[in-house]
Order: structure tokens, then sequence, then C-alpha cells
């Protein structure tokens, strides 16, 4: 999404806040928590790559244009004084551990009919369970764009013999750069004949607007 859309958005939508807040409708200290939760898990989450630059500004958006949910979308006594941005945040959270489940059902199907998944990579058994929810194993030529993001690379791990061996990768950041790893695995391609270890991606801006539709329904967490 473009910056103009956040930076037309965002203030106007803070200036509306500021005029309920103003009148009374709402708690400025609810606004204040609601940008301050925004920032601190935003930025965390950005700086340590699982958030891209889109995901926190989404934050920020929700922080400052609905810091509360109205009672008339929840009428529950407690709910509507909570910012709404932890609610998004944690169903948004909840949500997106259901890609997982579905990583794993898929890859156990391929164990299933025999796809070689962990050939040739030297992997502990906890590696292979990590793998197992987070990444599939997908030809060469399929890997590439913002859908996939690799889960190992060739590198050279033993100087006595320098030669280049699959390895794995543990994270890959939200606002890396794809192409250096693509040309990477592309240029020892003789390593990967059954395929190459690659995680499917959902944007996390998807479970972000799916959560923030839910909204009324309350925080998923207090009914777990």
């Amino acid at each position: 999404m473009s910056n103009r859309v956040w930076v037309l958005a965002c203030p106007t939508g803070f200036m509306l806040t500021l005029v309920l807040v103003v009148f009374g409708f709402i708690d400025g200290w609810v606004v204040v928590v609601s940008v301050l939760s925004a920032v601190f898990l935003g930025v965390g989450l950005f700086w340590s790559g699982y958030y891209g630059g889109a995901d926190l500004k989404a934050l920020l958006f929700i922080a400052l244009t609905t810091p509360t949910i109205p009672l008339t979308l929840n009428p529950a006594s407690g709910l509507s004084a909570l910012p709404v941005v932890l609610t998004v945040f944690c169903n948004s959270t909840l949500l997106a551990l259901v890609w997982p489940l579905a990583i794993f059902v898929l890859n156990l199907t391929d164990l299933l009919k025999g796809k070689p998944m962990f050939k040739d990579i030297k992997l502990t058994l906890r590696q292979k369970g990590w793998l197992l929810f987070t990444a599939r194993l997908l030809p060469l030529d399929k890997f590439g764009g913002l859908r996939y993001f690799p889960a190992e690379t060739a590198a050279v791990v033993s100087e006595e013999d320098n030669k280049p061996t699959r390895k794995l990768l543990h994270l890959v950041k939200a606002e890396t750069d794809l192409q250096k790893y693509i040309d990477n695995l592309k240029k020892h391609s003789e390593l990967y004949p059954n395929g190459v270890l690659a995680s499917p991606t959902i944007p996390t801006l998807v479970f972000v607007t799916l959560a923030l539709a839910i909204t009324p329904l309350g925080n998923l967490l207090f009914f777990l």
C-alpha cells in the first residue's frame, strides 16, 4: 500500500479521534494507551523481522483512529474499554496460528506419499519438527517472489572440503531482499534435485484485517 494512503488516513482519523475526546465520548487515557501499545508492539516486531512496514503502519492506524470498541458493537462489560489495537493484535496472532497447522497437514500428506522432504540436509529432530510446521519442499524453478521465503541456503560449512552444502535458515526478516537468496539457490541448483525448503507466506496484514473485522466479538483470548 502506498505511503500516501497512510500519510493522509492517519492524521485525518486521529483528528476525528481528538474531536471525540474533546466532547467526552472517549477517555483520553485510552487513546494514549492505544497509541503506546501500537508503537511498542509494532516497532518491536518490525525490528525483530516478524512485521513488515505495512503491518506496523496498520497497527498505528488502528490505534490512532479506533482506540476503543463502540458500546453499540460490543455491550459486554469491560471489553469496550480495552484499546482495539490490543484486541486486533491478539486475534490476528491467533488467526495466524492456523497457517502453520495447514502447512503441517500438507507436509504430513507428502511424507506419507514418500516425498523426501529432508533428504541431503543435516537437521536435528527439533529442526525437522519446526520445518514441518513452517516450510514446504518446492521445485527450485517455482521458488521466488513474495509467496515463499527461503528456509535454507547454500553455504560452506566445512573449511576442510570448502564445498557448499545445504544449510538451514532460521529466520528471514519480512523486509529483507529475497533476490540474494534466490540467486544463491540457483547458483547451486545441483544441491536441490528434489526441491528447496521454503516457507509459504500470507501477509500479516491479511490476518490484521480479519482480526479487525471480528473485533465486535471481543478478544478471542478471553474465550480460550
